[in-house]
């Protein structure tokens, strides 16, 4: 399906919200069905949209252009990552709950009418119980969810353990979503390569380039060899500035640090410099995974990351648990080196 497609059967789902308000014609049409009126307790469930495929498809692109046209207030926009970050808030002001995640299902449906969820990826037991019942809880208040996914419900968890106990969520989310697959054989965000680059690796910079992008980009007073405390951490930083932060690989994405860390530098820097960014091996999936989140955290966020390595892009992780994984960050990666390319 290509986007054209998916966007004709978002307007299709029309017929499937409470309430509509008066019709307009064509997608914006489709957008101004929705009510502001809240969901009672017992509303019907809203058939929302599950849109997958291939990393660089056009889905969050698709799903961030509905959400900007929808002409209601109370909507939320979450990447996975902020979205397990914020249910892990609400959780500690439920500890005596005997079912915690359908009082905060509740709590968010009075605010929440629609919520579009970006990267909704399940490789962790502990966020796939979480997630999936509130996912289901939220449909039942009446939230229409927009989700996107490079996996189809069927496959959504890849965690491994106890898989059987999901199977009942991810069916209820393709019964109760349209499930959109968009199979275009194209990565948008690989567009920008020119002949000489396309199918050829893509060069990362030395320290001695990384020093010198830190002092051009740099504002205000600059300090060097500090530690910030990040969530209760301490967190050694190699340079910092106004607008920019200088981190080490060892130091962003080894050890205790967690995507909580990354929201913390996003939503402070514009700008992160990362040195010594290793080749990820088998013997480092966990630091691989905490650079793939790094990674999704600054994108989502369109911060600019330059980094430093002894091998191109595409070179960086040559694990084997993470080789799907990779193919997002690998696009990701792409589509900042061209946007750099383009600063420059």
């Amino acid at each position: 399906m290509l986007l054209a497609d998916a966007a004709t059967r978002l307007q299709n789902q029309a017929s499937s919200l409470p309430k509509p308000a008066a019709k307009r014609g064509g997608f914006l049409g489709f957008l101004s069905a929705f009510s502001s009126t809240p969901p009672s307790a017992a509303a019907e469930i809203v058939r929302g949209v599950y849109l997958w495929g291939g990393v660089g498809r056009g889905k969050t692109w698709l799903m961030d252009q509905f959400f900007a046209a929808v002409p209601i207030e109370k909507k939320r926009r979450y990447h996975f990552h902020h979205i397990m970050e914020a249910l892990h808030q609400a959780l500690q002001q439920h500890p005596e709950q005997e079912d915690p995640l359908a009082v905060i299902a509740q709590e968010w449906a009075t605010d929440m009418h629609l919520l579009c969820l970006d990267e909704l990826h399940l490789t962790e037991i502990a966020n796939a119980s979480l997630l999936l019942p509130l996912l289901e809880h939220l449909m039942r208040n009446g939230v229409l969810i927009v989700t996107t996914s490079n996996r189809s419900p069927a496959e959504l968890y890849q965690g491994g353990l106890k898989g059987e106990l999901f199977v009942p969520y991810t069916d209820f989310l393709a019964v109760h979503m349209a499930v959109l697959h968009l199979d275009s054989p194209r990565d948008y965000r690989t567009l920008g390569l020119d002949a000489l680059e396309a199918g050829h690796a893509l060069a990362t910079l030395d320290e001695d380039a990384l020093a010198e992008h830190f002092n051009a980009l740099a504002h205000g007073e600059v300090r060097h060899n500090v530690v910030f405390t990040i969530n209760h951490r301490p967190v050694p930083i190699q340079c910092v500035a106004d607008n920019v932060i200088w981190l080490d690989f060892a130091v962003a994405c080894e050890g205790t640090r967690t995507t909580s860390d990354y929201i913390w530098l996003a939503d402070r820097y514009p700008i992160i410099l990362l040195s010594h960014v290793t080749v990820m091996t088998t013997e480092h999936e966990s630091a691989a995974r905490r650079f793939f989140n790094l990674i999704d955290e600054v994108y989502d966020r369109d911060v600019r990351l330059l980094f430093s390595s002894k091998v191109p892009i595409e070179q960086l992780y040559q694990g084997y648990r993470l080789k799907f994984a990779f193919r997002r960050t690998l696009s990701r990666l792409t589509a900042m080196y061209l946007a750099n390319r383009r600063e420059d």
